[in-house]
């Protein structure tokens, strides 16, 4: 929940910043989750990195650009559309993953989770039907993008599993940094959005991630799914509450099927599970 609480707040930092560009912004939220990371790593297998990649390097690989596709199309919708639609658009990854683990790792898709994927994506649909009225439709789509790669990101995580994916999530953030670099001209920014860009780094990045990763070790993933759910409730509030963006009437209804879908999906999982 605390990792989701981090994450919730994408939105509101993106809108409280002055005039640092996207690239400026994924150049230094990635610098600083690269340093945060790097040092957890030192941490917990100092004297040992090198058989941080005795097993596990496809994974790692595939965690890392799945990951970077992932972070450049979600920091980027939030300069093209509404708040509350990316994280309500955001919210349909379960079903995505369950689509590619379904194809890459052959685990069975519950009929209950076809029914509610098929929810889901009409209200997906209804969302972005409303980004073509208003001007958000590239936004609406850079966030279908952001999870539907996070889907890839996410399968790759399972696929490697029995190794330590951190170096995969370090890769990501190097990649990021890289290509931020060679698009901006000039890395002036303000102390302001310099400040803000290290909090996403530190916390939105690389605690969020290992949170959830610390908290899968012990709550069971269609329990974990509900309480990562924190996300998408908490992410259109703060932006409510601190900027004054308040969700359309179509983003409500729209967001309201894709959030009621993943909650019926998920509990039913958890009462099947404790059967």
């Amino acid at each position: 929940m605390l990792g989701g609480f981090f994450i919730s707040q994408s939105g509101v930092i993106i809108g409280l910043i002055d005039n640092a560009s996207v690239w400026h912004v994924q150049f230094y939220r990635s610098l600083m989750a690269l340093v945060v990371l790097g040092c957890l790593t030192l941490f917990k297998h100092r004297g040992q990195l090198g058989r941080l990649f005795d097993t596990g390097k496809l994974a790692m690989v595939a965690t890392g650009v799945f990951l970077a596709l992932s972070n450049l199309l979600y920091i980027g919708a939030f300069y093209h559309t509404r708040a509350a639609s990316v994280f309500f658009i955001v919210s349909s990854q379960p079903f995505f993953t369950a689509i590619v683990a379904w194809i890459v790792l052959k685990e069975p898709v519950r009929p209950i989770t076809w029914i509610a994927m098929t929810a889901a994506l009409a209200g997906v649909a209804v969302m972005m039907w409303e980004g073509l009225g208003d001007g958000g439709w590239l936004g609406n789509l850079m966030a279908l993008g952001a999870s539907i790669t996070f889907a890839g990101f996410g399968v790759s995580l399972r696929g490697g599993r029995n190794s330590d994916m951190v170096p995969g999530v370090m890769l990501a953030s190097i990649m990021i940094a890289t290509l931020s670099a060679v698009m901006l001209d000039d890395f002036s920014i303000t102390d302001r959005d310099l400040m803000l860009c290290i909090y996403m780094g530190a916390f939105q990045v690389a605690a969020s991630l290992v949170l959830y990763a610390a908290g899968a070790k012990y709550v069971p993933a269609a329990e974990l799914m509900v309480l990562a759910m924190v996300e998408v409730f908490l992410g259109p509030i703060w932006v409510w509450l601190l900027l004054d963006e308040a969700p359309t009437a179509l983003g409500f209804v729209g967001g309201g099927i894709v959030v009621g879908a993943v909650l019926i999906n998920a509990l039913t999982g958890m009462r099947r599970a404790r059967d």
